[in-house]
């Protein structure tokens, strides 16, 4: 079993790795060019380590939200095994499709630090919906908004999949809450009919909307609200400082950007990234990225800043997550 999956962790690497490379390397040929090599010579690198600034402090307050949840449970993790948790699913959800994969794993983490399975999965949808729920509030708005500045095809079919993928999240939450077990047996059944990555995903799908039932019923106790309140406080900062990754990776690179706008860009990828069927959204995330952000960003530093963007709002993570991986399994 080990050995099978470290060969699934290897090829998911190589896939995910490859996809994005392969991507990134095309859109910086379409846009690299004389006033390129120029705009490089214009980088602020007090931008840059601001950028390693926000995000260490996004890591940290993605930990502390953790923390909060796990006090609600039988036993309250240290800020240090929460961060230590969440970077070994970025990790394991860079190298799987619809980025699953870091949620088995995750689990078996916290049962070592003593939170039974139902609790820990508990937290971790938790999260997962602290983190979403304003993102999908406020992604098809940010989205109408980009698609009256862009006549792109790229645009076009990013706005209209993301209003998919939200009526059909919203449909599954409400009928999972009214009606659960019709909900559960209606999703088995597509389940049972379907292979591959999109079986994993029903599956996925499944056991995220019951944890769900249960985390809000766990969470809406009163001894615990207090714990959800404060959780939900730190993910606004949070998301603040995730979004600013964006203006702030174009500050370093000698622009003068669209602050609002370039964080409006993040919230809708964000949205969009969660439900791609290549491992790590490799690929879609470059293209989609360069597709939105070349309204923030001048074409001849564009390839540039989507490597750049890439890397530390994914990929720095997942390395980080990988080093974690290693040493914990």
């Amino acid at each position: 079993m080990e050995e099978s999956f470290r060969r699934k962790l290897k090829r998911g690497i190589k896939i995910s790795v490859g996809i994005s490379a392969g991507v990134s390397l095309i859109i910086l040929l379409l846009t690299v060019e004389r006033r390129t090599w120029e705009a490089l010579g214009k980088i602020r690198p007090i931008g840059l380590f601001l950028l390693f600034v926000m995000w260490g402090l996004y890591t940290v307050l993605d930990g502390l939200r953790f923390k909060i949840l796990t006090r609600a449970g039988d036993r309250e993790i240290s800020l240090r095994k929460a961060i230590e948790v969440i970077l070994t699913g970025n990790f394991l959800a860079a190298v799987t499709p619809f980025q699953t994969g870091g949620f088995p794993v995750q689990l078996y983490l916290l049962n070592r630090e003593g939170i039974n399975p139902g609790k820990a999965m508990a937290f971790l949808a938790f999260r997962g919906i602290l983190i979403y729920a304003p993102v999908y509030i406020l992604a098809p708005i940010f989205g109408l908004t980009f698609f009256s500045f862009s006549d792109s095809f790229v645009m076009r079919f990013l706005v209209r999949y993301l209003s998919i993928i939200l009526f059909i999240g919203i449909l599954l939450i409400g009928l999972s809450l009214l009606k659960p077990a019709v909900t559960e047996r209606f999703l088995e059944r597509i389940r049972d009919r379907s292979h591959g990555n999109i079986r994993r995903l029903l599956d996925f799908l499944i056991v995220e909307l019951e944890e769900f039932r249960i985390g809000l019923g766990l969470f809406l106790k009163n001894h615990n609200l207090k714990h959800l309140l404060l959780a939900t406080l730190v993910s606004i900062f949070s998301l603040l400082l995730y979004v600013g990754l964006v203006p702030a990776l174009l500050y370093g690179l000698g622009l003068s950007p669209n602050v609002p706008k370039a964080m409006m860009a993040q919230v809708i990828l964000m949205a969009l990234l969660l439900f791609i069927p290549t491992p790590g959204a490799g690929g879609v995330a470059e293209a989609g990225g360069a597709a939105l952000y070349s309204l923030v960003c001048p074409k001849h530093i564009l390839g540039v800043f989507i490597v750049l963007w890439r890397f530390f709002t994914f990929y720095l993570g997942a390395i980080i997550g990988g080093v974690t991986t290693l040493k914990e399994i």
